[in-house]
């Protein structure tokens, strides 16, 4: 049996990924197959399967992969000011191909015990994560202090929350993004 380079399933994985995004974004998670995958990526559905043992498997990953940057937000921009950080991940949640995925697998939430504890898993990491670069924002003396970080950690989440539906009611990406730089002058303003 053939060797396979670390690399190239790396390579196989991603492209597995951005074709199941596409096809959870055109179908929908539920009525989305692994067949469909396969196909989208041009492998059999056993090699997919040698790879992802379930769409739960692939939608984690799916998580994990576009919340990477957020998943270390401290880290990752470190020396960068926090009001060009916050644009930046509203530009990331703006332009993501799957942005109603979101709202699809909350909801799945509720009927589905493995997507659920995917999706608190998910939430819990990037809530961390934030509180955690919000701390250190304060600690520099960058945003404000009066309030602690894990309450502006959960209004951060509540505006990415408000500002996903406004996108996806088609409000006006303009408009939305004009309301998103007030509301964070607004919160994080000393």
């Amino acid at each position: 049996m053939p060797k396979v380079v670390p690399e190239y399933k790396e390579i196989a994985k991603n492209k597995i990924i951005q074709a199941a995004v596409k096809i959870f974004s055109e179908k929908g998670f539920h009525r989305s197959t692994m067949d469909e995958i396969a196909r989208e990526v041009g492998v059999s559905k056993g090699t997919l399967y040698t790879y992802f043992k379930s769409k739960e498997e692939i939608l984690k990953e799916i998580w994990i992969t576009s919340n990477q940057n957020i998943l270390d937000l401290k880290k990752t921009f470190e020396d960068q000011d926090c009001f060009e950080v916050l644009e930046y991940l509203y530009h990331m949640i703006s332009e993501s191909p799957g942005l109603h995925l979101s709202f699809e697998i909350t909801a799945l939430s509720s009927q589905n015990e493995n997507i659920k504890k995917i999706n608190k898993e998910s939430y819990e990491a990037k809530l961390e994560s934030l509180k955690l670069f919000l701390q250190y924002q304060q600690d520099k003396s960058i945003i404000r202090k009066d309030i602690s970080a894990d309450v502006l950690a959960q209004i951060l989440t509540a505006l990415y929350t408000d500002i996903t539906t406004q996108l996806l009611i088609g409000i006006d990406n303009k408009i939305v993004y004009k309301n998103w730089v007030k509301s964070i002058s607004a919160i994080f303003k000393k």
